[in-house]
């Protein structure tokens, strides 16, 4: 209770209308608290939409990026394996640079002109008739040319080597050269989704402020609910306390009153009772409920007296008289 209330005088017309006072106030404090409740939850709603919004576009961010970020995985994949495939390319080439610097000539046109040269030299072995030492020039003629035969089938052998690796490497461009055109649209793909992500991040940052708004507006008014409630909460503390001393001062006055109206009954009681005890002794008409009062009072002095174990004079005269004297009348349609 306030202290107003406490240092008031304690009357029942004081506390009934500082009674009214709070209940008004209560009311009103409570329409108060309930629009401040209303902006609250205004400001939640707000700020749980904002949230939502906010985890729907980091889901697409996160979204956007993996994919991004998978397709630069596969984008340096490819340029390593293009990387490995130009590594080869320039082995293949210094290959063939190494082999046609060991070439001699041509080979092709100096194996046939050297073939026709021993088919001669044979051909003259076979049919002229020539000296021993004519004999042995044309045997090491044959012999030198066999021998530079086999060096042109050297040289054949690296010709066809650097053939092979030719082929190799025409094929080894096309596959570079493709892979080249599957990065650049990997790249492009890639570039997408980072647009993508850089687009949803000022709208993702925008929901982000507002959800904050929000949320600091309604920690504001939570706080102010809050108020509100302890106010009330103070209110009805303080209704309750004048309430349990209006009861008990209403209380007191209705036990009172009863006790009063008892009295006031049983003294009306006593004084039938009195006067139909009265009539009967006096031998007076009675009526039938004024006999049965007068009958009962006599019976119940008569065992008082009993349980006295002796019995007052006045009594005894009394109930001789009683029992002595005729019973008055008792009045018919009683």
């Amino acid at each position: 209770m306030t202290e107003a209330v406490e240092t008031a005088p304690e009357n029942i017309e004081f506390l009934r209308a500082r009674l009214r006072e709070l209940k008004t106030q209560a009311r009103d404090d409570l329409e108060a608290l309930r629009r401040d409740r209303d902006q609250m939850r205004e400001y939640k709603q707000i700020r749980d939409e904002h949230n939502k919004e906010v985890r729907s576009l980091i889901e697409s961010v996160k979204a956007e990026r993996e994919e991004r970020d998978r397709i630069n995985k596969d984008i340096r994949e490819a340029k390593d394996k293009r990387a490995a495939i130009h590594a080869q390319l320039k082995s293949i080439y210094d290959e063939v640079r190494e082999l046609r610097g060991k070439i001699v000539g041509s080979p092709s046109t100096d194996q046939r002109r050297m073939m026709r040269r021993v088919e001669e030299l044979e051909w003259r072995q076979q049919t002229e008739q020539v000296t021993v030492e004519e004999e042995r020039q044309i045997v090491e003629e044959i012999a030198r040319i066999e021998k530079q035969l086999v060096k042109i089938g050297q040289e054949k052998e690296k010709q066809d080597r650097i053939s092979e690796l030719r082929r190799m490497a025409r094929r080894l461009k096309e596959e570079a050269s493709d892979i080249h055109q599957k990065v650049l649209e990997l790249s492009e793909t890639s570039q997408v989704h980072h647009q993508e992500v850089v687009r949803i991040r000022p709208q993702l940052e925008e929901f982000k402020r507002l959800a904050d708004t929000a949320h600091k507006n309604f920690v504001e008014w939570l706080k102010k609910v809050k108020e509100g409630e302890e106010t009330l909460k103070t209110l009805r503390t303080e209704i309750d306390d004048i309430y349990g001393k209006v009861r008990k001062h209403e209380s007191g006055t209705r036990d009172g009153a009863r006790q009063e109206r008892r009295d006031k009954q049983r003294e009306g009681e006593k004084e039938k009772v009195d006067a139909a005890v009265e009539k009967l002794q006096s031998g007076k008409r009675l009526t039938f409920d004024e006999f049965i009062l007068a009958q009962r009072e006599v019976t119940d002095e008569k065992r008082k007296g009993k349980r006295r174990g002796k019995k007052k004079p006045q009594a005894k005269e009394s109930s001789e008289e009683v029992e002595s004297q005729p019973e008055g009348e008792v009045e018919e349609g009683q």
